[in-house]
């Protein structure tokens, strides 16, 4: 494996470490969509990640490496799908999709 393909490899992986809800390490983001000091935005290569807390604050930010660290207070981090509601299924069948 060459080592331009390595690198595209390692990029498009897409994981996170949370460190005592103060600190988190993201790997695979792709571009900051918006942030203040209550939530941060993110596209990643596995979809759109949301950060959500208190006096955040973003650390180090490697668009090339597609890494960044976010500092204070972590409430919650969880992904938004594109796909639009389909309420018309009900909670099962959402649960179940």
């Amino acid at each position: 494996m060459s080592e331009n393909t390595r690198k595209e490899a390692q990029q498009s992986e897409h994981g996170f470490i949370v460190k005592e809800r103060a600190h988190v390490e993201i790997r695979g983001m792709t571009e900051v969509l918006s942030f203040d000091e209550s939530s941060v935005s993110l596209a990643t290569t596995s979809g759109s990640m949301m950060i959500e807390g208190r006096e955040l604050r973003v650390g180090v930010l490697d668009v090339k490496e597609g890494t960044v660290t976010v500092d204070g207070h972590i409430d919650s981090i969880y992904y938004q799908d594109s796909e639009p509601n389909d309420t018309s299924r009900g909670l099962f069948g959402r649960l179940f999709h």
